[in-house]
């Protein structure tokens, strides 16, 4: 009867141990992926969504080669609608083009932070919103702020099919609020080009005899 005990006993300890171990390394892992940045993914290449503190929120913009003044011009709270509109549909298909969707957001209310962009080509004051949830990015844009302007995922491309000529695009309005634009027509697009490129010409260029 005393080796049986014994032997039941070590059966026990072992068990026991395995559980403990279990539990432990269930726990790390735990902690870790709480711990590691989220991410997200944009044509394959992987950006960091952390966003808690200004540093962070700073550091996002420069993964895309962004740099903005230290301060953010805004910051207030920005509820996501239960049902999308058309403005929302559209800016969500610009967020889905980036790697994000508001869609899981809807009905939440998220951090809303405003930074002015200093190395935006050819535009004077261009500015970057950030939607924040739990302390990661959710969503944002690169617009510039006025209504006849433009707006552009983060990467600053104007490649997506929410901008085609004609139709109405999405901007912001002076409080920071999504609004439909006007429609970008032919006409002012080819002029604006034509007119770049007049100035990009040097006086020399042609022969003058």
């Amino acid at each position: 009867m005393f080796v049986i005990s014994v032997k039941t006993g070590k059966r026990k300890t072992i068990a026991v141990l395995a559980a403990v171990l279990l539990v432990v390394t269930a726990a790390i892992v735990a902690v870790k992926l709480n711990n590691s940045a989220p991410e997200a993914d944009n044509s394959g290449k992987k950006y960091s969504l952390a966003a808690s503190t200004n540093e962070e929120r700073i550091a996002f913009f420069k993964q895309f080669g962004w740099e903005v003044k230290p301060q953010s011009v805004s910051d207030g709270e920005v509820t996501i609608p239960q049902t999308f509109d058309d403005v929302y549909t559209k800016y969500n298909n610009i967020q889905q083009e980036q790697g994000l969707d508001l869609t899981p957001y809807a009905g939440k209310t998220c951090k809303q932070w405003v930074y002015e962009i200093t190395n935006f080509p050819e535009q004077e004051i261009m500015r970057g919103t950030l939607l924040v949830y739990d302390g990661k990015v959710v969503g944002g844009d690169l617009c510039t702020p006025a209504l006849d302007g433009f707006m552009t995922g983060f990467d600053g491309q104007l490649d997506s099919n929410d901008y085609g000529v004609n139709e109405p695009t999405l901007a912001r309005g002076t409080d920071d609020a999504l609004t439909m634009a006007p429609a970008r027509t032919v006409s002012s697009e080819v002029e604006e080009a034509q007119s770049k490129a007049s100035s990009e010409i040097p006086a020399n260029a042609w022969p003058t005899d």
